[in-house]
């Protein structure tokens, strides 16, 4: 019994030290201390710490804190990946499609966004929607990119707000054409701060399309994505500018300031990050 009672507080102790090495290493690594990151993550992931695991293959990945390698990054991802982990799941699926250390297989890259996209990753889901829009690894199926984006959409996932809004004003495959829940969606992707939406948006505003036609609020969603390096959006200003009298630029000047000052607060608003 006491031999029993000592191994057990031994295995209690050993399982503590291990979750504070984790908690520790975590921080380093949010903190950008990635030296001593790796340092107490690496024994971790040898030993199957799957969060652990996950990380080492991002430091890989990005090159931070050891020599960037994007096939080690894979061969990490892969071990967390097949204990569950949806975050792991994702990037070794994005380095399937992208052919980054490993051999690009499209097949691959859907199974493994799948499988995330079940458990509720909902970048996944965007991912594979754009699978199916395309046709990569499964057969073209606008029919389910519309369902795995409204999914994700749903759950914020601004990207896949952006996309279903382009699918629903092309109404393409069986999806109807639907300009109003275009508009909407691209609004909600713009107000997340997505550049291509805001340009979009922009567009809309520009040529009156869905919308009432308005120069001032076409201009202004055209320089908040412009400001993001998005160069047809710079492009796009330039053009609504020139519809615009010296008063008009002046007023909507006015409005890209309020609209930037609003979508900032926005996003201080939003929780952080995990």
């Amino acid at each position: 019994m006491t031999l029993l009672m000592i191994a057990t507080l031994l295995g209690v102790m050993t399982s503590a030290l291990a979750h504070a090495d984790l908690a520790s290493g975590l921080a380093a690594f949010r903190g950008g201390d990635y030296g001593l990151a790796m340092s107490q993550l690496q024994p971790l992931a040898n030993q199957g710490e799957a969060q652990a695991q996950f990380y080492v293959g991002v430091a890989y990945q990005k090159g931070w804190g050891v020599i960037a390698d994007p096939g080690k990054a894979a061969a990490w991802y892969r071990r967390a990946a097949e204990q569950g982990m949806n975050k792991a799941q994702h990037n070794l699926a994005l380095l399937y499609l992208r052919g980054e250390g490993v051999e690009a297989d499209a097949l691959k890259a859907r199974e493994w966004f799948e499988r995330a996209a079940q458990q509720g990753d909902m970048r996944a889901a965007h991912e594979l929607g754009l699978l199916y829009f395309r046709g990569m690894g499964v057969e073209r199926d606008y029919g389910k990119a519309r369902n795995w984006w409204e999914k994700a959409a749903a759950a914020g996932e601004s990207s896949a707000a952006s996309d279903l809004g382009i699918l629903f004003r092309r109404g393409q495959g069986g999806v109807p054409r639907d300009v109003a829940a275009s508009i909407k969606l691209w609004t909600t992707a713009a107000r997340a701060g997505l550049p291509a939406a805001q340009n979009a948006l922009g567009a809309c505003y520009m040529n009156g399309d869905g919308v009432e036609a308005d120069m001032l609020e076409a201009w202004a969603w055209f320089r908040l994505a412009a400001q993001s390096g998005l160069t047809v959006a710079e492009i796009n200003a330039e053009m609504a500018r020139g519809q615009l009298d010296e008063a008009g630029q002046a007023a909507a000047r006015r409005r890209f300031e309020s609209l930037r000052a609003e979508l900032a607060a926005l996003t201080a608003a939003q929780p952080a990050t995990p």
